[in-house]
């Protein structure tokens, strides 16, 4: 017994169980009825196990039958449903645009406005990512990301140059043992900080971490400790107006977000006219 059978086998074993007609399906499969026959006798062999009643008026499902149409209509439509989501989006001219989600919330959502006004007919789906990983594939068809380059083989468009400093809630006052606040993932964290400004002392105080800064954000302006606060997201109002500079040393870094693509050359329209705004919005970054 085979137990992987082809998937042509199952499309037709689907097609002929659904019409009740080997003809019928050899017509809607663009096949001949010996082809559409012939596999479903070798489909049966390699289950070894009868899937149609062959009677002089047509054919019908077994019990068996049956049972086995049921899961292979399923599969087949999770696989039609699949290709479809990834695949099809570009035909239909959809943009795949996939962002990580710390700088989908405090950069871009505040921008989405001006982004549909200029591009009112844009059909985009946007997607977010946590973690950035320099070796994982990029995804979509313009993937927004973090990290310091360089990006071989893809089109890099920089959008964020920033410092780091720290912050904390509106209305916490500092003392030595206020935690901070790390965000798993940035390679400019508060080892580099305390490297960077001669402040060892720093790393004496209790820790927290997160996974993104959204939550870290949102944890300092309950006092809950302090954030390393990155110059771009601090435009977003929401940040602005609940976290505090404290008031100590800047430091820029070299990491940032990127825009990534294969090449803006290769875009589908709508991801060539997304990629004109980010380079417009971010000029000079």
């Amino acid at each position: 017994m085979n137990p992987h059978p082809p998937l042509h086998w199952l499309r037709t074993f689907a097609s002929a169980a659904q019409l009740k007609s080997f003809t019928k399906a050899a017509q809607a499969l663009n096949l001949t009825q010996a082809a559409v026959s012939k596999q479903m006798r070798a489909l049966e062999q390699a289950l070894n196990q009868p899937l149609f009643n062959r009677e002089a008026h047509g054919i019908t499902l077994t019990e068996l039958g049956e049972r086995y149409l049921v899961e292979v209509q399923a599969a087949l439509n999770t696989l039609d449903g699949a290709t479809e989501d990834l695949f099809g989006l570009r035909q239909r001219g959809v943009l795949q645009l996939r962002v990580n989600i710390s700088f989908a919330h405090w950069v871009l959502s505040p921008k989405l406005a001006d982004l549909y006004s200029q591009l009112p007919d844009l059909q985009m789906e946007m997607t977010h990512t946590v973690w950035d990983v320099n070796r994982e594939p990029v995804g979509g068809d313009i993937d927004i990301r973090y990290g310091t380059g360089p990006w071989k083989g893809f089109s890099a468009l920089r959008l964020t140059r920033d410092e780091l400093f720290p912050a904390t809630g509106t209305g916490t006052e500092d003392h030595p043992q206020l935690p901070l606040i790390n965000v798993l993932g940035y390679r400019s964290g508060w080892q580099w900080y305390a490297k960077q400004t001669g402040q060892p002392e720093l790393l004496n105080r209790p820790q927290r971490s997160v996974d993104n800064s959204i939550i870290a954000y949102q944890m300092a302006a309950q006092g809950l400790g302090v954030v390393l606060a990155r110059s771009s997201f601090m435009e977003h109002a929401m940040a602005n107006s609940s976290l505090r500079d404290m008031q100590m040393q800047r430091c820029k870094t070299e990491e940032g977000f990127f825009a990534l693509c294969s090449g803006s050359a290769q875009l589908p329209q709508a991801g060539r006219d997304v990629w004109r705004w980010l380079a417009d919005e971010f000029e000079g970054v």
